[in-house]
């Protein structure tokens, strides 16, 4: 699956999931030289390093998959500028 993780101050990078539960994410991000995760903490997706991000977006084929990752999941809200 495709994925689009979007850490604060807004950047974005495209990764692929390589497995998934309702509380943990491990994704390829390219360019890296190893797999990153992310956990569910308190309902924030959090990195190994302490960083919040937010999904952005999760493309399959299957919308069950999108359903358990992002079960928990906050959804994320676009201001006007």
């Amino acid at each position: 699956m495709y994925t689009v993780i979007v850490y604060r101050g807004g950047r974005q990078v495209d990764a692929l999931l390589l497995s998934a539960s309702a509380e943990r994410l491990r994704v390829v991000i390219p360019g890296r030289g190893d797999t990153a995760e992310f956990q569910l903490i308190e309902g924030r997706w959090t990195s190994e390093s302490g960083e919040q991000v937010e999904l952005g977006a999760i493309l399959t084929e299957d919308s069950a998959d999108v359903k358990r990752v992002q079960g928990n999941a906050r959804t994320r809200t676009l201001s006007a500028a």
